[in-house]
């Protein structure tokens, strides 16, 4: 079926087509054609970032017009950036050539240009049309950790009837940690929102020898910018490996960032304490399957989580001394 819609929408005579990753609903397909080589992204119809794939396709141009190398999306027959019918949605983009870098596998070139490369995205959107907001004032509110918190204690007590000890377990350290979280204070209003990739990391940058390629735009919001800056840092550092963040480096990639976008001390000191509570409302529930590709990533965040849980205040303070 996708390629009689890929031939009905683009004009692209599909030769061969194989599924390159997959996670959350979200296909990757590698397709190629009698035009060239080509990478198919498909969502499910009713993903809940209903505009994201044909908004992409409007930032990927803003962006590129900009200086930035992007991965360029195909406008259909019909002049869109994507094609929904009744059961998925998707687009064509072009085939970048390149490498991914490892989870904490960042030389340390990259640490430095990936903190300016975010730095000019953040100041070269700021006049982008406003986008829809990530991580306002109600994500931040009590009542968010509490809800969430009452449902890992209702699954807490049905590990315990089935007298499952290690989800048990996993699910106390959740409950701990939500209650954790439950006592910062994060004042949005002090927070710098601005226009953001969303999801800036090394699986979304393709490497041709130091030309660095950012993908995946889909995700393209406005949210407080320390948070995406705190992301990018945590899942590139070598030194984050085992979960310890070390504050002079993290300093040093803001000192970097912070070349092409300002930053307040608010942000800066708020960034451990909003990186940690964002990764306990949304991320990875405990026992959850997540694809081969993720693992890496959800075994670091539960080190970096666990190192937070006694070390953010202190991590907060040496940011800003």
């Amino acid at each position: 079926m996708l390629h009689e819609l890929i031939a009905a929408n683009y004009d692209l005579e599909v030769e061969s087509m194989e599924l390159f990753t997959q996670h959350f609903g979200t296909e990757i397909f590698s397709v190629h054609t009698n035009k060239g080589k080509f990478i198919v992204k498909t969502l499910p119809s009713n993903d809940p970032n209903d505009n994201g794939m044909e908004n992409e396709g409007h930032i990927t141009e803003y962006v590129q017009n900009n200086g930035f190398s992007v991965a360029r999306l195909l406008k259909t027959n019909s002049g869109k950036y994507h094609v929904r019918t009744e059961n998925l949605q998707f687009h064509v983009q072009e085939f970048i050539e390149g490498d991914v870098i490892a989870i904490n596998a960042a030389p340390e070139w990259f640490m430095e240009k990936s903190a300016c490369l975010l730095g000019r995205i953040h100041h070269a959107l700021k006049e982008y049309d406003e986008m829809p907001i990530q991580f306002g004032k109600d994500f931040f509110h009590k009542s968010n950790v509490l809800g969430v918190k009452s449902h890992y204690e209702k699954r807490l007590d049905e590990a315990a009837k089935q007298e499952n000890a290690p989800l048990r377990h996993l699910l106390e350290k959740r409950v701990q940690h939500l209650e954790r979280i439950s006592s910062f204070d994060i004042d949005t209003d002090k927070l710098t929102y601005s226009n953001a990739h969303g999801d800036f990391r090394l699986g979304n940058i393709i490497l041709n020898k130091k030309d660095i390629t950012v993908i995946d735009w889909t995700c393209a919001c406005r949210m407080p910018i320390c948070y995406e800056i705190m992301r990018s840092y945590v899942f590139a550092d070598p030194k984050c490996a085992d979960g310890r963040i070390d504050s002079d480096r993290l300093k040093q990639y803001i000192t970097h960032y912070s070349q092409y976008f300002r930053l307040g001390e608010h942000d800066i000191k708020t960034m451990p304490y909003l990186f940690y509570y964002q990764q306990m409302i949304c991320n990875y529930p405990p026992n959850q399957d997540v694809p081969d590709t993720y693992i890496s990533i959800r075994d670091l965040i539960i080190k970096v989580t666990d190192w937070l849980y006694e070390n953010v205040e202190i991590l907060g303070k040496e940011l800003i001394n």
